[in-house]
């Protein structure tokens, strides 16, 4: 049986950090997590932070569940796998 440890929950989030810090939310977003979240009257910052936090609040979960990641690498590759499955270019 499949256990969540708390080592696969910090590598599927930092796997999900990694994709987001090098594509960055000018050239990325979470399909309508963006629009949702600027309907609550953010300003820049803490919109870009919200849109983070929101992205790995759904991300791990997700992916967690998916993928039921065993290993460091298994788990690091699920969050980035994650984050490319719902992400699309900003521009969209």
């Amino acid at each position: 049986m499949y256990s969540i440890t708390t080592v696969n929950v910090l590598f599927t989030s930092l796997g999900v950090f990694f994709i987001w810090a090098s594509w960055g939310t000018g050239r990325l977003s979470v399909r309508y997590l963006r629009e949702w979240l600027a309907e609550l009257g953010l300003s820049s910052k803490p919109l870009l932070v919200a849109e983070l936090v929101g992205t790995m609040l759904m991300g791990v979960p997700i992916a967690m569940a998916l993928v039921q990641p065993e290993t460091i690498q298994q788990a690091l590759f699920a969050g980035m796998g994650w984050t490319g499955l719902v992400a699309r270019p900003a521009s969209e």
